[in-house]
């Protein structure tokens, strides 16, 4: 074990890898078990609007056309994002089938990767219980692991960023170019999955290092590197440049200044908040780990000395102050501080006592019984939500599985309990651990599942029945993108044409009573409308 790690509560690991068989077997269990809680969830839990079924339906339609260079959504042109995420859902479907758990699997790879990433990174610096520890707590947390569960572009960004944090560091650390060249190649991949943030974040930590050190020479020398610039933009180049060619000022318009700069200058669909909106969401997000910061105290400010922490502390403050500054703000603009924020909570729990794990743990205890409460919770409280037709879901809602829940939950916590009040000091973090994954399963396979029969059911039930109906349904009223993905046919959003039939939300003032009713669901239908309007008698 290297120094620094020779603590009671970690050598008992060391000596349980002592021999070679025995840890490489360990090695890989720790390896795959992520996968276990990443992927719990994915293949019963249905495709959220508007996000996932955009992302989806766009992956779809670009399958489909066989223009794999542009996507589309509902046929109207889709500068969102670049179209990295799309090859890779792409890919994942031409493999598995058009399946929510194919759609999202590029994003439980990239989860995956990091968290392993992250894993390899802690051990090379303070020993292995330190990687096992970044392991869980990237793979575990429940802003990682949400995300995880996303078909969108996030998760596969955020292992870009990852790894661009790790080379990054080393590069600033030992000197050494391959590890910049690395950091441009991660670069280019993030900015062919989601923009420019992916060069502006490495970029932006690499300005304050040189403010911080008084010296420019990383910053001279990686502007002088000509390899990691050609890796960069033959990467990224070529796809842009097609885009630009193929959609002209069009491209700018709706990519480069829609879609990024109009982000900082104003709130794009009402997402916006406070200045201090990511000091309160970056702990949520990493719950439950996030309560062991507060077992360091002033501990905390003795990480700057620490050259590796005072990156990490870099590169997650000027995330978190840059978004904060910005206009639009979305709960998981704050996952790209995960490469710094996971590195402190490492260091958080190699130095917290058994007093700051203990007060950690009942309010992970807390957490879990959250999540084990949480449907119940939402349905009590659907008198609280504004929207009409969400209020009617949440009380029709199915019910929870309980027994499952119940089951999870108290293996958990018995496990959990045992180790940390009956067993050795030394396995309270394992503990801990333990209880941190019984949350994912109990998310994954309970909570998960529910939540999308609750919101998404009715759009998913009426897009099977109906793909046996001759002619388009369109949407009307609302955004449904995986309603077209269900039925494997676009559906614009527009009022319906005499003789369509549309998607809408039922009971609806704005669909006439003479309409006919082709199908429905709780709290939704599709209509046609007639070809003839009956004339008013006078």
């Amino acid at each position: 074990m290297k120094p620094g790690m020779n603590t009671a509560e970690f050598a008992w690991l060391a000596r349980w890898t002592g021999r070679s068989w025995t840890e490489r077997l360990m090695l890989a269990l720790l390896c795959a078990a992520p996968l276990v809680w990443l992927l719990a969830g994915t293949a019963s839990t249905w495709l959220f609007d508007v996000d996932e079924g955009a992302f989806s339906e766009a992956t779809r339609e670009m399958i489909t056309s066989g223009d794999w260079g542009h996507t589309t959504l509902q046929g109207v042109n889709r500068f969102d994002k670049p179209i990295g995420v799309y090859w890779l859902q792409a890919a994942s479907v031409q493999i598995f089938g058009l399946h929510e758990w194919a759609l999202r699997l590029p994003s439980v790879l990239a989860c995956w990767i990091s968290a392993l990433a992250l894993g390899r990174f802690a051990w090379q610096l303070w020993g292995l219980p330190a990687g096992v520890m970044a392991v869980l707590i990237h793979s575990t947390s429940i802003g990682p692991w949400v995300m995880a569960h996303a078909a969108t572009a996030d998760a596969v960004l955020g292992m870009w960023l990852v790894l661009s944090a790790l080379d990054l560091c080393r590069f600033l650390v030992h000197g050494l170019p391959v590890h910049l060249r690395r950091v441009a190649l991660w670069t280019g991949l993030g900015m062919l999955t989601k923009g420019p943030v992916a060069l502006l974040i490495p970029a932006a930590t690499l300005l304050l290092w040189c403010l911080h050190q008084r010296s420019a020479k990383a910053l001279l020398a990686s502007l002088r590197d000509g390899p990691a610039w050609l890796i960069l933009l033959a990467v990224c180049l070529p796809w842009y440049s097609y885009a630009l060619w193929r959609h002209g000022d069009e491209f700018i318009q709706g990519f480069f200044v829609r879609h990024n700069l109009s982000r900082f200058d104003g709130a794009m669909e009402g997402h916006s908040g406070a200045w201090f909106y990511y000091l309160a969401v970056a702990p949520l997000l990493w719950m439950p780990w996030s309560p062991l910061l507060l077992g360091i105290g002033r501990k905390i400010i003795s990480f700057w000395s620490d050259p590796v922490l005072r990156f990490a502390l870099m590169w997650s403050g000027f995330v978190l102050v840059f978004f904060s500054a910005s206009s639009t703000k979305l709960p998981h603009y704050a996952l790209y501080a995960a490469p710094g924020l996971t590195l402190l909570l490492v260091q958080a729990c190699i130095r917290s006592s058994k007093r700051a794990w203990t007060v950690g743990f009942v309010i992970l205890m807390a957490w879990l019984a959250l999540c084990t409460a949480l449907p119940g919770v939402l349905q009590q409280s659907a008198h609280w939500v504004r929207d009409a037709h969400y209020q009617n879901l949440l009380r029709s809602a199915d019910a929870l599985n309980q027994p499952l829940a119940f089951v999870l939950c108290g293996l958990g916590l018995l496990a959990s309990c045992w180790l940390l009040f009956v067993s050795r000091a030394r396995h309270v973090a394992v503990g801990y651990a333990l209880a941190a994954v019984v949350s994912c399963m109990m998310l994954g396979s309970v909570v998960m599942p529910w939540w999308s029969q609750t919101l998404q059911g009715p759009v998913r039930q009426l897009a099977l029945a109906s793909r046996d109906l001759p002619g388009p349904v369109v949407q009307w009223g609302g955004h449904w993108p995986s309603f077209a993905l269900y039925r494997e046919q676009m559906a614009p959003r527009r009022p319906p044409a005499p003789g369509e039939m549309a998607l809408v939300r039922f009971p609806s003032n704005t669909v006439p009573a003479h309409w006919p009713v082709i199908a429905s669901a709780r709290g939704m239908a599709i209509v046609q409308r007639p070809l003839t309007e009956p004339t008013q008698s006078r």
